[in-house]
């Protein structure tokens, strides 16, 4: 699949093809949008993500990601970060939370319990999916998707994706979702 500059290319998606190379040419950046679907139903919270075919060094985001805790549940349930992006965790909930996780090769995290208004900072370095789950809700879970390069989106309710200012390069287009 090769993607040109300024082209917008549709790109129906099942899950089940598995990994593509992705060579964007040119000197501009180029987007890539289309829709992840299994059996012709929509994925949502699918993450679509497209990693560099050569080593790099990771990238780090200054603004932190929120992760919100709201109605007992985190908001979004899935997020895609890029490696060395800080992570703000918000209780906006009346109760306390104590957020962790059980995450084999994440950091060992576990935020301590905060209440209503408060919010913990959390670095992410090591790429990989990070599972989240409080000590005192145990419904509650949301995945962390710790990526090394900032090319990447979530699929809405009805599947859809952009990733954009995709730089020329070659890549490896990847698929997750939550099992």
């Amino acid at each position: 699949m090769v993607i040109h500059r300024g082209c917008v290319r549709r790109t129906a998606l099942i899950l089940a093809l598995g990994l593509w190379v992705l060579h964007v040419t040119l000197s501009e950046a180029a987007s890539l949008s289309g829709t992840v679907s299994l059996d012709e139903k929509p994925i949502a919270d699918a993450v679509i993500y497209l990693e560099r075919a050569q080593p790099h060094s990771p990238s780090s985001k200054n603004e932190p990601i929120v992760i919100e805790q709201r109605n007992l549940t985190f908001s979004p349930k899935v997020s895609p970060v890029v490696q060395g992006a800080t992570v703000k965790f918000v209780n906006s909930d009346n109760v306390t939370h104590g957020i962790f996780s059980p995450s084999t090769g994440a950091e060992k995290l576990n935020l301590g319990t905060y209440s209503h208004g408060e919010s913990r900072l959390l670095k992410f370095t090591t790429p990989g999916e990070v599972v989240l789950l409080c000590h005192i809700h145990l419904e509650m879970e949301a995945r962390v998707l710790v990526l090394k390069d900032p090319y990447f989106a979530r699929t809405t309710d009805d599947g859809h994706y952009a990733v954009t200012n995709v730089p020329p390069g070659a890549y490896l287009l990847r698929v997750w979702r939550k099992q």
